[in-house]
């Protein structure tokens, strides 16, 4: 099987961090602001706690589609979102890397995937040292190597998985419902 770099993979070649600034209350005026916080362990999002972000240049942060965002440092180091469009418009915050992944080049969705893998996070967890909690900066995740197979198997695993996830994003969905 062969291997590729994240940066290689990348529309840029390299992982870029997020606006360092503070989050306010929620505004319909101003650019939602995506934190490691809401960022829950599968990938998804935390709606009910998310912030807007109130600074100069935040549209230079603004999310992607095929963007995939990673936790750099503390408990949370590794936890990422791939970001398709249809959860908002996000600013990512300073604690982030994003990447864009180049669709001519690999299966965006594929990458979503292989970042949920247990060989994705056996990676991430050889970061963590003793008591030291993992920091993996940038330049450390654009050289993770990702497997990657033909193109056509990649459309496959996704076709596969797609489904998947929306049937458990449906289920949350009732189940929610059902709740409230």
């Amino acid at each position: 099987m062969l291997f590729a770099k994240l940066n290689d993979l990348s529309i840029g070649g390299k992982g870029s961090y997020g606006i360092a600034a503070s989050a306010v209350e929620r505004k319909a005026d101003l650019p939602t602001y995506l934190r490691i916080t809401d960022i829950f362990d599968d990938g998804t999002l935390n709606l009910s706690e998310l912030k807007s972000v109130d600074a100069p240049n935040s549209d230079k942060y603004i999310l992607k589609p095929n963007d995939i965002v990673f936790a750099r440092t503390g408990g949370s180091t590794g936890r990422n979102y791939f970001y398709d469009g249809s959860d908002g418009v996000f600013v990512y915050a300073g604690f982030l890397i994003k990447f864009s992944i180049d669709p001519e080049k690999v299966n965006p969705k594929y990458v979503k995937y292989y970042c949920r893998s247990k060989h994705y996070n056996d990676w991430v967890h050889s970061f963590n040292t003793g008591s030291t909690r993992g920091n993996i900066n940038a330049q450390t995740f654009g050289n993770m190597e990702i497997p990657l197979p033909e193109r056509k198997q990649q459309d496959y695993l996704v076709s596969i998985l797609e489904p998947i996830d929306e049937k458990i994003r449906n289920n949350k969905q009732v189940n929610d419902n059902l709740a409230a």
